[in-house]
């Protein structure tokens, strides 16, 4: 098992930073089940998860399974419908192996995730039905959209569990921003400027940059360093280096 706890993180993301996603499993009864739901969403970042007409499960057991993930199972919110967890969702989307005969578009997942870039900033609700039987025929029409995940044809079917942490990657992987939790803060230009000052300057306190070195050498320096895509805290991280650097020259 391998502790990512301290590597950063993969965060909760989508291609909107300010889409909220949630988890709500229908009917839900085995306690292994709802505790490797409740790791995949912590190892992603999402941190909503509801719980509707949930039956009797071991919760010590849950947690156990859970790893990190326990205060999910703490702080799940619980209701006796499915319209009434989805409520405050903009756009709910009902995973389902087969939607034939129901009014309802049917994509597979990584259809569905590209349109997620689409229209305004909203709450996307992620629905998964009992372990047993799915999602019902009732439970269709609250479902602006109904996925498939594809699979072999030997083994058609997913557990519940795989079923979230592939969703969950499959939006990460797609949107490439993070959502619901906290941001990448992306440097600005001025900052990466700082940046490249303090570069460019210990360049000349080392002897790099003199009058025997090419001309668009300065040139070629500025445009490695304002062409990183730094976040905020690597470049407060590169700048402090470099200005310590230079400080141990002078």
């Amino acid at each position: 098992m391998v502790d990512t706890r301290k590597d950063g993180a993969f965060g909760d993301l989508l291609p909107d930073a300010s889409h909220k996603v949630i988890v709500v499993l229908v009917e839900p009864g085995e306690a292994r089940n709802i505790g490797a739901v409740a790791r995949a969403m912590s190892n992603l970042a999402v941190r909503d998860l509801r719980l509707v007409s949930p039956r009797a499960f071991d919760l010590t057991m849950a947690k156990g399974v859970a790893c990190w993930g326990e205060d999910l199972i703490d702080s799940s919110q619980r209701f006796e419908s499915l319209q009434e967890a989805v409520r405050d969702c903009h756009e709910v989307v009902g995973f389902a192996s087969d939607s034939s005969g129901h009014r309802v578009p049917q994509a597979t997942l990584e259809e569905w995730v590209k349109t997620t870039s689409q229209g305004a900033a909203r709450t996307i609700a992620l629905v998964f039905g009992s372990e047993d039987n799915g999602l019902s025929k009732a439970e269709f029409p609250l479902c602006q959209y109904l996925i498939r995940i594809p699979s072999s044809g030997a083994n058609r079917s997913y557990n519940l569990a795989q079923s979230v942490l592939l969703a969950l990657y499959q939006m990460r992987t797609e949107g490439q921003r993070y959502v619901g939790g906290e941001e990448v803060e992306w440097s600005t230009s001025a900052q990466l400027e700082e940046l490249s000052s303090m570069v460019l300057r210990v360049a000349e306190d080392v002897g790099f940059l003199n009058e025997n070195s090419p001309e668009h050498m300065t040139d070629l320096l500025m445009n490695m360093t304002r062409r990183g895509r730094f976040n905020v805290r690597e470049l407060k991280i590169l700048t402090g280096l470099f200005g310590m650097i230079r400080k141990r020259l002078t």
